[in-house]
């Protein structure tokens, strides 16, 4: 196949939580099995099928129309593959039954604030802990809609703060703020 050959296909996010972060982490594992460059779309913006903060970064709501552009010699099979998974609901089920996992915001946090070298403080109510151990951030008795702040320092602290202040500013892990969000607007 020729490396221009490009594919692409419009799909309508269906989770009730959108396109978070359950989602896009898959989505971007898959498309980086793929050798085509993959783009995605959605409303005015267009970044790497490839990059989970990025994804994250479009902030896709349930009902939104997102484009998956794939170029390069195995475009048309990744294209069936990601339009699969996305008609599919990403494989993810977002059960909004806080009693089944009562503290996963609080695993989500810590597991999102691991993946930088920055030290990272998440700060509730004049009280810090250490944003990477779990512990430490339940005793701050944490909830999903608590307005918690963080201290971050380190080489890594700008992409840190944008992705921790994104996580809390759209309910990328705090899926009740989002239900209560849902059941407001309607």
């Amino acid at each position: 196949m020729p490396r221009s050959q490009e594919h692409s296909v419009e799909v309508t996010i269906r989770n009730r939580m959108g396109f978070h972060v359950r989602p896009v982490q898959r989505f971007a594992q898959l498309a980086r099995f793929f050798k085509a460059d993959v783009q995605v779309r959605l409303k005015d913006r267009a970044v790497p099928g490839a990059s989970v903060i990025n994804l994250v970064s479009l902030g896709g709501r349930c009902g939104d129309t997102m484009k998956i552009a794939a170029r390069g010699e195995d475009a048309r099979q990744c294209i069936g593959v990601l339009r699969f998974l996305a008609e599919n609901r990403f494989f993810v089920e977002d059960n909004l039954d806080g009693s089944e996992q009562p503290d996963r915001h609080i695993e989500r946090l810590t597991r999102m604030a691991s993946c930088f070298k920055s030290e990272i403080k998440v700060t509730l109510d004049g009280r810090s802990a250490d944003a990477k151990r779990p512990a430490e951030v339940a005793a701050l008795g944490l909830t999903p809609t608590s307005a918690a702040e963080f201290q971050i320092n380190g080489e890594d602290a700008e992409q840190a703060r944008a992705v921790l202040d994104n996580l809390v500013a759209s309910c990328f892990y705090v899926e009740d703020r989002m239900a209560e969000r849902q059941r407001k607007a309607t």
